[in-house]
């Protein structure tokens, strides 16, 4: 009876801490980016569109453990700072933004 228990049982993936520390370091980049530097500059933009990128991503990794799971999130939070950037801030934006993210999880489902 005891190797059925064992057998079954479902054992948690590990989460590497690394992606943590990615993550909470992104955070403190962009906090020092966006104090320091001009919003003007091109540069500056394209440089705090990837450490966004890379920050939503190694966040959402170290909670879901899901690569394509974590480029959705991560994707979905650069186009929403993208149309804030652009001044598109109404709220049906932000609906169509999470139906096709949540359209586009559900397609790419393994089945």
């Amino acid at each position: 009876m005891e190797h059925l228990i064992t057998r079954f049982h479902h054992r948690e993936p590990q989460r590497n801490i690394t992606w943590l520390l990615v993550g909470i370091s992104g955070i403190s980049g962009l906090a020092w980016l966006t104090n320091t530097q001009n919003p003007a500059n091109p540069i500056f933009l394209l440089l705090f569109f990837v450490i966004l990128f890379f920050t939503a991503y190694s966040l959402t990794f170290f909670i879901t453990n899901i690569v394509r799971r974590s480029l959705l999130v991560s994707g979905g939070v650069l186009v929403f700072f993208l149309l804030r950037y652009l001044g598109l801030r109404e709220p049906l934006y932000i609906v169509l933004l999470v139906a096709s993210l949540v359209s586009l999880e559900l397609s790419s489902q393994k089945r």
